[in-house]
């Protein structure tokens, strides 16, 4: 393994057990250190003539009929900003470590794995992060800045080869680290913890991340008559997934008048209760 430089308390062995962690409550991701089989920088991976890039976009298509181009660029890219966030989300809420995410170094692989017995799905394939090293800091900031330094490269091959523009990237990437860090904070039974760190990052005044329409919300209803709640991240990109064949706009839409969205949120908790 590189040589890895952390701050504070916190150490390696703290990364790798919250990697360990993440693997049994998000197996729908992968992280790990050093070196490894089948994995291509950031950089290399994501250009827009990359073999890698093709297979990535083709994999959307079994998630919805009917989509163009921009469609698969949208939904990637808040694919792979979930995926990412919830990897180097993980280890930034257990630990306060930030990870490198330079897109030289940190390295990244489309892979299949496999679903518990019971489920259905085929050909479900998954991120798998390779971190190399740690950076010294610890703060919103830092963790904004590694992020976003990952994520052009990523943003710029899809504007080329797609035509979906990089506010609306951005936009879907805010989405992707709220969305994970809230998440991962009610996994951990922390959620407002994990809230506001998301925010912290994402609400940074000049950052391509900034949004004023990206909030997380309480929702109250009923349910069988006995009040229930939860917490939802409102988003501020579109994956337009709409605009598929036989799509809908998901609850959570930024696309849907406040109303609709919250009478949609309201009758989801009311069905399925808190989760």
């Amino acid at each position: 393994m590189n040589d890895t430089r952390y701050t504070g308390r916190f150490s390696v062995p703290d990364a790798e057990t919250a990697m360990a962690w993440q693997a049994e409550t998000f197996p729908q991701v992968a992280a790990s250190l050093g070196d490894g089989e089948g994995f291509l920088s950031v950089s290399e991976a994501w250009r827009a003539d990359s073999v890698w890039l093709a297979d990535c976009l083709d994999h959307q298509n079994r998630f919805a009929a009917g989509m163009d181009e921009r469609m698969r660029g949208a939904h990637l890219i808040a694919f792979y900003c979930h995926h990412l966030s919830i990897a180097v989300g993980t280890i930034y809420l257990n630990t306060g470590l930030v990870a490198d995410l330079d897109p030289q170094r940190l390295a990244v692989r489309l892979e299949s794995y496999d679903l518990p017995a019971h489920a259905s799905a085929r050909d479900v394939r998954r991120f798998h992060f390779r971190f190399s090293s740690f950076l010294t800091g610890g703060s919103a900031n830092d963790f904004h800045d590694a992020f976003v330094t990952s994520l052009k490269p990523v943003v710029e091959a899809l504007q080329a080869h797609t035509g979906l523009s990089a506010a609306a990237q951005w936009r879907l990437a805010a989405d992707g680290i709220t969305g994970a860090f809230l998440e991962i904070g009610s996994a951990k039974g922390d959620e407002e913890g994990a809230m506001a760190s998301a925010l912290a990052i994402v609400k940074l005044p000049g950052s391509p991340l900034l949004s004023s329409e990206l909030h997380y919300e309480q929702i109250e209803t009923e349910r069988d008559g006995v009040p229930v709640k939860r917490l939802f991240r409102l988003r501020s990109g579109c994956c337009l997934f709409y605009r598929t064949q036989g799509g809908d706009f998901c609850d959570v839409c930024v696309l849907l008048e406040p109303t609709v969205q919250r009478s949609r949120l309201r009758d989801h908790i009311a069905r399925a209760g808190n989760p």
